[in-house]
């Protein structure tokens, strides 16, 4: 009940009643529509419908977890920790009685009513010393108190706290909380008390311009938006970028007022501004408040990666690491949190080291988080665990009368992590894999998710001393959350001309960076999936990321300039197909120390960006359905003990492939091929697959060669902290930052109809998706030539970009390597009957060979053998009869397989089949019935 009392100063407890009426602060409520149970502890609002235990609102009022709210509410009774009540009677009460002192406070420019709200008090130091004391509450309890050395005495700080206060907290927090204005953070105690005077909602963090604020407070930010006002001096400057550092991805904004340009001397502050300088609050007010730049964050973090942190044996000390949860353990875990023990009973002997009535805490906090690691996965006995307790708080583990009791339990999760920003290592014969690390967290991690975490390793006491590590902070990472567009560095993409122009130039400067030998085709097709747009609106929104397939002969630049691509924009990973384990690519799921461990592979944890998948030809063919799935619908699935296990998994795709070798091994080209169907098909198999697919690029061997050192590059190369930037760009961009021109929605749906109907066969790259396919094509090209508003946030799709997309499309499937038109043709020619000759000439060769028609009719695929056993013909008529069937397109040959075709089956009903002669020349008469 200690918090309630606290958090409800003015609400009188001790009444005798269960149930005593409370404001509910989850609510805008003016009428007590809450209330406190005082037996059980509990609040419960009768409007609103929530209710919590002492720890639970606690967690919610401040934002915090719900064990850090525990290990406060014990750490405040352990040590007791004076609340608001004693400190009134106390020091608050000593200045209000020293009138002289209290003349010193007021002539700060402090007024009694300011004084007097913020509990300022008097405080002495060993040698009796009077300091201005300025408490800091939170929710009520004095968790630390700041000794300002108002009368400048010698030998003692400025501002001062009591040895072992935790640093970062607000002053004055309590108050700050119940006021939604504007936060205006200030420096120091002084600043912020005459900030507060002149009626700014102001407040200071406790440790001066070096502080960070403390997990305790950091929440309460949420939404605020906030002003950091400094002093006037290096450390105040580097105090406010390590601020807005904190800040920017909690509350709604953070600027910045720079004292500097009303104050003039070195390490001037607000306290100068106003009393030196007579400003008042409409001269601060008057001041700019600025925008913080990229170059304004300061990271006091040392990052260490998992691998450097496990082969230099740093044990035992705090880590900061970014990670990705590479795997999950089903099983969870429970450890106590706050432990009691009281000593209840004497029995004396040397064991004894409590007093009757003595009583002990132990608390699981980040100082002694490493034994919890004695308190999970053991089978220990309750009477080892309570011994382990006392052990834990000093007492001898043999010393009886002691009761124990468990206050609250945490949930412990284990997981596996590896280096957020590591290279993928999916190759079964690659010695550098990446270090995975076993992770124990109080709060439940998303399988492929990434995050920055606090954390020490210990070897585990009941494990063989194995090397596992334990968060105490963990913080999603968003890369993109805060990304602001730098229009100066992505105007260099941009360029005045036609979008052929345009291209041309990105073009060259695309050779500067990866080869001078460049081909346009494959550099265009890698770098729209680079641009492509994860998700856009069109009709409904729909995935925007480009999947692609490119098959090229050997050494044709397939690898070279998708890798130096991967560089330049410092994203994307390479994954061979060939030596890569299903498992390592998706992942899987087996037993570890005998719980189940849930890994997923190199792919899934790419979601949200890009991978290059190499030699397709020597894919599993178990990943190829897998991959199918995650095509269709975003996720991977993964079976489990526990269920089934979903995650995310939406990623820009580029696959490369050379034809499948001869059946010798050699390889073949695709100059043997008739066309580039007949390669792509034997690789993906499926039609279903074929039809995921985006897009198709042919790499033939080129058939001339140039000097390279004769060749001189055009124009001057953009510079690679543009495209790394531009990447970025790419990846922030959301399904609202995708405009389409009036009227380019239908206009792409018409030029896909065109493409359609130039393309469209069994070869299903084209068909009714053709619409989504080329819009994807368009925005991507739009992303990749910035074709974006002034304010560069939204990718603006033009009728002349598509146009361009139309063009380019049909130049990479009409040319004398892909074919698709030729094909294209030479199915409809399978489809349709042409002229009256044809049926005629059908008439004639069923009269001579009905038997053979009859047969082919009923089926829908045989072979050219049984086919000559049905005729009854010899071999040379057989083979004269085949092959004009073959010729009037009314057979498919495939391979060894024979197929009437669609023609076949139309030509049939238009024929008349009452006439027919035997295999001797006999003309026989039969009449067929209806």
């Amino acid at each position: 009940m200690e918090y309630f009392r606290s958090y409800f100063a003015d609400v009188d407890f001790d009444t005798g009643a269960e149930e005593v009426k409370v404001l509910c602060p989850f609510h805008n409520d003016t009428r007590p529509s809450g209330s406190i149970n005082t037996v059980k502890e509990v609040f419960k609002c009768w409007v609103c419908g929530t209710g919590y235990n002492e720890a639970q609102f606690m967690a919610k009022i401040n934002g915090i977890s719900v064990r850090d709210a525990n290990i406060l509410l014990a750490k405040s009774k352990d040590t007791k920790l004076a609340n608001k009540i004693d400190w009134d009677l106390n020091e608050k009460a000593l200045l209000w009685a020293n009138s002289t002192f209290l003349e010193k406070v007021e002539e700060l420019g402090l007024s009694r009513n300011l004084i007097e709200e913020l509990n300022l008090g008097l405080v002495k130091d060993d040698l009796g010393r009077s300091l201005l004391g300025i408490p800091v509450f939170y929710n009520g309890m004095l968790v630390d108190v700041r000794k300002y050395n108002l009368l400048k005495l010698d030998g003692i700080p400025k501002v001062s706290s009591p040895p072992n206060s935790q640093m970062g907290y607000l002053i004055p927090y309590d108050i700050w909380t119940k006021s939604s204005e504007k936060t205006y953070i200030m420096e120091g105690e002084k600043d912020m008390l005459i900030a507060r005077e002149l009626g700014l909602n102001a407040v200071t963090v406790t440790g001066g311009a070096s502080a960070s604020i403390n997990k305790y407070v950091i929440n309460a930010f949420k939404g605020r938006d906030v002003v950091i006002c400094y002093d006037n001096d290096e450390a105040g400057r580097n105090g406010a970028k390590r601020l807005y550092s904190q800040l920017r991805n909690i509350a709604a904004s953070v600027r910045y007022i720079n004292i500097g340009d009303v104050v003039e001397e070195d390490k001037e502050d607000f306290y100068d501004f106003v009393k030196k300088y007579n400003k008042d609050i409409i001269d601060f007010y008057s001041l700019v408040e600025y925008d913080f730049g990229e170059n304004d964050l300061i990271v006091d973090k040392k990052y260490t990666t998992v691998n450097n942190a496990l082969f230099e044996n740093k044990l035992r000390r705090e880590l900061v690491s970014k990670v990705t949860v590479s795997a999950e353990f089903d099983e969870t875990y429970a450890v106590p949190q706050i432990v009691t023990l009281k000593k209840v009973e004497e029995f004396g002997g040397k064991n004894e080291t409590l007093m009757l009535g003595e009583t002990r805490t132990w608390t699981l906090d980040d100082e002694n988080v490493y034994q919890a690691l004695e308190l999970i996965e053991i089978e220990a006995k309750k009477n080892q665990i309570y011994s382990k307790f006392k052990t834990f708080c000093g007492i001898h583990p043999k010393e009886e009368g002691i009761d124990i009791s468990v206050k609250m339990y945490a949930t412990v999760y284990r997981n596996k992590i590896i280096d957020a920003d590591t290279k993928v290592v999916v190759d079964e014969t690659d010695t550098t894999k990446n270090m995975s690390l076993e992770l124990y967290s109080f709060q439940p991690l998303q399988i492929g998710k990434q995050y920055e975490i606090t954390y020490t390793i210990y070897p585990h006491p009941t494990k063989h001393q194995k090397l596992v590590a334990i968060a105490t902070v963990v913080v999603e990472l968003d890369s993109t959350r805060n990304y602001k567009p730098n229009k100066q560095l992505l105007s260099k993409l941009q360029f005045t001309g036609t979008v052929e122009e345009r291209l041309e130039k990105l073009y060259n400067s695309a050779k500067h960076h990866i080869a001078k030998h460049l081909n346009y085709n494959m550099w265009l097709m890698s770098d729209l999936v680079f641009n492509s747009i994860l998700e856009f609106d069109y009709d409904t929104r729909i995935r925007g990321a480009l999947d692609v397939f490119i098959i090229g002969d050997t050494q044709t630049g397939k690898s070279e300039t998708t890798s130096k691509l991967t560089e330049l924009y410092n994203s994307g990973h390479f994954l061979s197909l060939k030596t890569s384990t299903t498992v390592g690519l998706i992942g899987g799921s087996n037993k570890v120390d005998g719980s189940w461990l849930n890994t997923i592979g190199a792919i899934p944890r790419q979601h949200k960006k890009l991978v290059v998948m190499e030699e397709f030809s020597g894919a599993k063919p178990d990943f190829i359905k897998t991959m199918t799935e995650i095509r269709s619908s975003g996720n991977l699935k993964l079976a489990r003990a526990a269920g089934e296990l979903k995650v995310p998994c939406m990623l820009r795709m580029i696959t490369l492939s050379n034809p499948i070798n001869d059946k010798n091994g050699n390889p073949r080209h695709l100059s043997t091929f008739p066309n580039a169907i007949i390669p792509l098909m034997e690789l993906i198999n499926s039609a279903e697959d074929v039809a995921r697919y985006d897009g198709f690029l042919t790499m033939p061997k080129p058939k001339t060669r140039f000097n390279p050192f004769a060749y001189k590059l055009e124009g001057e190369p953009i510079p690679k902290e543009v495209y790394e930037h531009k990447i970025n760009w790419v990846y922030t961009r959301k399904p609202e930052n995708v405009i389409f021109e009036n009227d380019v929605k239908s206009y792409i749906w018409e030029k896909a109809q065109e493409l359609n109907a130039k393309f469209e066969c069994n070869f299903p790259l084209f068909g009714t998706t053709t619409p989504l396919k080329l819009a994807r094509f368009c925005v991507a090209l739009a992303s990749l030539l910035t074709n974006t508003d002034s304010k560069y946030e939204n990718v603006i799709v033009t009728k002349e970009i598509v146009d361009y997309m139309v063009k380019w499309l049909d130049s990479i499937y009409d040319n004398d390597v892909f074919k698709l038109k030729e094909y294209k043709d030479d199915y409809d020619s399978y489809s349709e009957i042409n002229s009256d000759e044809e049926i005629k000439e059908t008439e004639k060769l069923y009269s001579r060979n009905s038997t053979l028609f009859d047969f082919l009719e009923t089926v829908q695929t045989t072979s050219r053998s049984n086919l000559r056993s049905i005729s009854g013909l010899k071999d040379d008529t057989f083979s004269l009869v085949f092959n004009k069937l073959v010729r009037l397109k009314l057979l498919r040959i495939v391979g060894e397989n024979v197929y009437p075709t669609t023609k076949f089956r139309k030509i049939l009903p238009l024929i008349d089949r009452t006439l027919t002669h035997d295999n001797n020349d006999t003309m026989v008469k039969i009449v067929r019935d209806k």
